[in-house]
């Protein structure tokens, strides 16, 4: 991952580097929106567009060493297939060229950096620290979610859809009572209501809200909790296998206290009825929703918005949404906090103490920082 990345950056001008690279407590880490990059201006970082073919290529090989077959599917035909549809119909709106890119840290000389795609329907945020790696928060969406472009047909949430419909179809009397509730579609913990500000469920949002409601994992039957946990997978593993393993691994620790809420507008809903549902486990949120369809004549299952996270954030030294970086909007004690501050240009005047040295490079006129002080 980390030789992709510096092949990629190394790849680009020193103009598009500039742009595209920024410091690992930047609020663009956690600015990020659904909504159309319209005209390519509406975010920051660089664009598909900006990058020769080789270029692209290269970012969508990097891609394809954080997601799964799966995973990389579902970001290919939002960006590719729903997002070229649409460009047939308004191309200043909706266009694949118009998806951003933002670099985070440095590769080179830390074992902490990141990247986010932005753009239509699409936010996701990849990033590493050591060997823990992330892809939260995710958002994934599309409109239509279900129809062909260029001879390729396309059904981007098949998989969350059908399982989820098969776990609903099949409550008892009693567990469809637990999980059911009259409240309306929306998504409690998605993107900022308005483009450009950051994520509000950053850092320590509050989830503890959310625990106890719908229906529990420990008051399934083996059967429910079976097509549960189908449908958790079909999230988690939108990550390459050994990297969603070592997530799985902790959401499975917490199985008991997972929540299962389901909200719909008919008494039997299919394929093409619209619906909500929400899972909550201490290391797994996971929110799909259908939309209202916003023109064209299409339909409003057809519209259809998820994001995933990780709600524990910060309590474990892994964190959750945005992985450790996020301890740092809350000044957790995160050490790779030194080499943010050490290297990074507006930090070089900082006066900090730390209980450890470091050799810093590139020619910094003070080599080295050692304090008894612990901080």
């Amino acid at each position: 991952m980390r030789q992709a990345m510096i092949s990629f950056r190394n790849s680009l001008s020193s103009t598009l580097l500039s742009q595209a690279t920024t410091c690992l407590d930047d609020d663009r880490f956690y600015t990020w929106h659904n909504t159309p990059n319209s005209n390519g201006t509406q975010r920051d970082g660089i664009i598909y567009g900006d990058l020769t073919e080789d270029q692209l290529a290269d970012f969508k090989n990097l891609l394809q060493l954080f997601l799964s077959d799966g995973g990389y599917q579902k970001v290919d035909e939002i960006t590719m297939l729903a997002e070229g549809l649409l460009n047939t119909e308004n191309s200043s709106a909706w266009n694949p060229d118009y998806y951003s890119i933002d670099m985070f840290g440095d590769p080179e000389n830390s074992g902490s950096w990141g990247f986010q795609l932005d753009g239509h329907h699409l936010a996701i945020n990849f990033l590493v620290h050591g060997d823990n790696v992330s892809i939260v928060p995710a958002f994934l969406g599309g409109e239509p979610a279900v129809s062909s472009f260029n001879g390729t047909d396309f059904d981007i949430f098949k998989d969350e859809r059908d399982l989820a419909l098969t776990l609903y179809n099949e409550l008892s009397t009693s567990e469809n009572a637990a999980a059911v509730s009259s409240s309306s579609h929306s998504m409690e913990v998605g993107p900022a209501g308005t483009p450009g500000d950051v994520d509000p469920y950053r850092g320590d949002y509050d989830y503890s809200g959310f625990a106890g409601t719908g229906l529990k994992y420990s008051d399934m039957s083996s059967e429910t909790q079976a097509n549960l946990i189908l449908v958790m997978k079909e999230y988690v593993y939108n990550m390459e296998t050994a990297f969603a393993d070592a997530w799985w691994t902790d959401i499975m620790a917490n199985l008991d206290d997972t929540y299962f809420v389901w909200i719909d507008e008919v008494d039997s809903p299919t394929t093409t009825s619209p619906f909500y549902y929400r899972i909550y486990n201490p290391y797994l949120w996971v929110e799909y929703n259908s939309e209202n369809a916003l023109g064209g004549g299409g339909a409003d299952y057809n519209h259809v918005h998820t994001i995933t996270r990780i709600p524990n954030n910060p309590s474990t030294s892994a964190g959750g949404d945005y992985g450790v970086f996020a301890q740092m909007i809350n000044k957790g004690d995160v050490k790779t906090l030194f080499e943010h501050y050490a290297m990074a240009d507006h930090h070089k005047a900082s006066e900090m103490l730390f209980d450890y040295t470091v050799k810093l490079a590139h020619g910094h006129s003070h080599h080295s920082h050692t304090h008894s002080h612990i901080h």
